[in-house]
């Protein structure tokens, strides 16, 4: 009988040969119908389909010689040869911009800068070839954005002999609507309450950690306790339709938005992406780490803005999303290597032994969460939660989780999420610094005429928001 750890990474390798799947590409449609063959029972199934936005390119590039590089999406088509400067203040339309990064992240701050003192594109160079999706001000916003002006690619430092004081860039870029798609698989159970467990399949290069790891682990999650719907979203990683700027997820935004009528029934969503297996992480809702404090996988209440878990708690749905911080990330080498399989049951088990418990929300951690964001709240609003925490319910903790905001200050890498983002952001303004909204919103300034009047109006914002969720017990 084949053991469990060979089917699973068997699954890894049959996926990865599809080789990278970009939301809408044709090979879409042929690799979520492997991933359905891998379930030998379920009581229902399902193949959605969902419009997404699909890019593809064919570039050229050379300076001294043809550089092996990455046209980063959504890079317009470019046809320049222009000279290479390493300052912003040398920037202008016949110039590019040579950036070293210390972290992909970084890439959103320095494509922002190369727009703003007009470079007419921009090299990224990094330990090993990488891919990010760039895109337009405002960042985190969740209306239609204007698609990115000039080329970025990405190289590895290696690539950097290869250049010298000019280079060229030849490229042609395909966009277009098309349809991505999201297996749905369900296993029914006495219980009408549901647990979502998540993973996504469109993945850059090889994707094995991020994220056919976590898409070959689903079938091996049982539970007679609930009701499962294990579910391989499209368009993680790129896909929204008018260049949103908050460029990931969309698929399972998209999802809850348009295909679950009812959310009250879901207790839980287990989100898997990007999985270390030998340094495994979990990022949890506040409310739920009593549910992964038995676990053998370290856990701290964090939300995780960059996956699928974020659009379940924006939705009012607790969530988990089990990861890790490898190295390859998005990068060529993202491959499951031999010294991992061993680990790789471990998430499994976990997962099971999740899903076989009984799910309880700790409302003290939800009420320790508001006492510590409300130190930095004006006092209108600080008053009128002493209510919410004093009464806090199932009902007002679920309503509290759509509170969630992405804060993005581009002199941070990181993105942070926080309760009440839009005053949490203001709170200590000294750069660029973006809310995630619709649209989202951007602080260019420190002035305090300015800052205290925007506090102002979000101050009257939440306390309306929080008085109609708590109006039963106010």
């Amino acid at each position: 009988m084949v053991s469990r750890i060979v089917m699973i990474l068997n699954r890894i390798k049959e996926l990865a040969d599809y080789g990278e799947i970009i939301a809408g590409d044709k090979k879409e449609r042929k690799i979520v119908s492997k991933i359905k063959s891998f379930f030998n029972y379920y009581d229902e199934i399902n193949i959605i389909p969902i419009p997404v936005l699909n890019y593809s390119e064919s570039h050229e590039i050379y300076s001294k010689d043809i550089i092996d590089c990455e046209y980063l999406p959504y890079s317009p088509s470019a046809d320049l040869e222009v000279d290479i400067v390493k300052d912003f203040k040398e920037c202008n339309e016949n110039k590019a911009i040579l950036i070293n990064l210390n972290h992909i992240y970084e890439i959103n701050k320095y494509y922002f800068l190369s727009n703003k003192y007009n470079c007419s594109a921009v090299i990224f160079a990094t330990d090993k070839k990488s891919k990010f999706v760039i895109k337009n001000t405002p960042y985190l916003n969740l209306f239609p954005t204007s698609p990115p002006k000039i080329p970025a690619i990405i190289i590895s430092s290696k690539e950097l002999s290869k250049i010298d004081n000019k280079i060229v860039i030849k490229s042609k870029v395909n966009i277009r609507e098309s349809i991505g798609y999201i297996l749905e698989v369900i296993l029914n159970s006495k219980s009408d309450k549901k647990i979502f467990v998540t993973s996504h399949h469109d993945h850059f290069f090889n994707g094995e950690h991020d994220n056919l790891l976590s898409v070959s682990l689903l079938p091996e999650i049982k539970s007679e306790k609930y009701e499962l719907h294990l579910i391989s979203f499209t368009a993680e990683e790129m896909g929204a339709l008018g260049y949103t700027s908050f460029s990931w997820s969309y698929g399972s935004r998209y999802f809850i938005n348009n295909y679950l009528k009812k959310l009250d029934n879901i207790i839980l969503n287990i989100n898997l992406d990007n999985i270390d297996p030998e340094n495994p992480l979990i990022k949890a809702t506040p409310g739920i780490s009593n549910i992964v404090n038995n676990l053998s996988i370290r856990h701290k209440s964090n939300i995780e803005i960059y996956s699928d878990g974020y659009s379940f708690i924006k939705s009012g749905v607790p969530s988990l999303t089990i990861e890790g911080h490898d190295k390859d990330y998005h990068t060529v080498d993202d491959i499951v290597g031999t010294s991992e399989e061993k680990y790789i049951s471990n998430i499994v088990d976990n997962i099971n032994k999740i899903i076989s418990s009984e799910i309880l929300i700790d409302y003290n951690e939800m009420k320790e969460e508001i006492k510590n964001t409300a130190k930095k709240l004006p006092i209108g609003l600080k008053s009128i939660l002493i209510n919410v925490i004093d009464n806090l319910d199932y009902e007002t903790y679920k309503n509290l989780l759509k509170l969630y905001g992405g804060i993005l200050d581009l002199e941070k890498p990181f993105i942070i999420t926080s309760l009440f983002h839009k005053l949490i952001g203001l709170h200590d303004v000294k750069s660029q610094v973006y809310l995630e909204g619709k649209p989202a919103i951007e602080i260019s300034s420190d002035k305090e005429e300015y800052v205290n009047e925007m506090k102002k109006i979000f101050e009257n914002e939440y306390i309306n928001i929080i008085y109609d969720i708590s109006k039963k017990f106010l």
